[in-house]
């Protein structure tokens, strides 16, 4: 479906659509918000639908968004953990690889392993080796998008 534009000339003919109130209140929102008529962000909403479901790049663009988000928030985790070595800090960084373990299926193991060894005993060697591996892991991350 193609959006058509609309000359102030043109005699413009509403239809009702029966909607849940709570959809109504959040259609109303997002088009306010984006200083538009609420039938223009449905039919630009409608049109991203389609063409996403139609457009592989669109998806793409998606899965690499998601794996850069999951980079960045273990690079952060860990470099947080290196100068903070602290317990929550710890389980916080550990509760982030197991994410990306499970649900992007890398192999996260060496990562957590050097993780407990600088848990156990601070020494900078251990840190060059940690940001090593994960520089391959985000690497892998990213491909797998």
């Amino acid at each position: 479906m193609e959006s058509e534009k609309i000359t102030s000339r043109e005699t413009v003919v509403y239809k009702r659509v029966k909607i849940p109130t709570t959809a109504y209140e959040y259609v109303r929102e997002r088009a306010k918000a984006r200083g538009m008529p609420m039938w223009q962000y449905i039919l630009q909403s409608v049109n991203f639908y389609e063409a996403s479901l139609r457009n592989v790049s669109v998806s793409d663009v998606t899965k690499a968004q998601n794996a850069s988000y999951y980079v960045i928030k273990a690079t952060m985790a860990v470099t947080e953990f290196i100068h903070k070595p602290k317990k929550d800090n710890y389980e916080k960084v550990v509760k982030i690889l197991n994410q990306i373990k499970e649900r992007k299926k890398v192999d996260t193991t060496v990562l957590l392993q050097l993780i407990e060894a600088y848990y156990g005993k601070r020494r900078k060697s251990l840190v060059r080796v940690m940001m090593q591996e994960l520089v391959k892991m985000n690497i892998e991350l990213m491909s797998k998008a």
